[in-house]
């Protein structure tokens, strides 16, 4: 996606693109992977812009907000952003040696249905970290 149409997009919601907000946009964008707070901001120290961590926060939380970012807890102190595509995606993040496999968003349907279904609540499930233990640990368990 062109850094053009997120900003029409935001800007058809009637949204406000600062050029702060516009800064960290070209950010995720041009890197298109799970970021940090600190990792924007070095990134965009890098490009000579001087941002805080508490306004990179505030910027990312606006972007959830508009439905504009994802925000992921994949454990141990590593809560990271992206922007929402086409397409949300998932992960399932191993607890012993911390490796993260990608799933499908189709693993999710059903959840999404019945949750409508059951409850009446609309789910917004994105951007989902799914902890568990990998194929490789079990194995090294098993034969340990």
């Amino acid at each position: 996606m062109t850094v053009e149409l997120f900003l029409e997009r935001l800007r058809q919601r009637g949204e406000r693109v600062t050029m702060q907000r516009r800064q960290v946009i070209d950010v995720m964008l041009e890197h298109g992977e799970h970021l940090a707070v600190q990792d924007i901001q070095a990134r965009l120290q890098e490009r000579g812009v001087e941002l805080t961590l508490p306004t990179v926060y505030r910027i990312l939380q606006w972007l959830k907000g508009v439905g504009a970012v994802c925000q992921t807890d994949l454990g141990q102190d590593r809560i990271v952003y992206q922007l929402v595509g086409e397409r949300p995606h998932h992960h399932l993040v191993c607890l012993h040696c911390g490796t993260v496999l990608d799933a499908d968003d189709q693993l999710f349907a059903d959840l999404r249905e019945r949750l409508r279904r059951d409850y009446g609540f609309e789910p917004r499930i994105d951007h989902m970290a799914v902890f568990g233990v990998c194929e490789a640990c079990r194995k090294a368990e098993r034969e340990g």
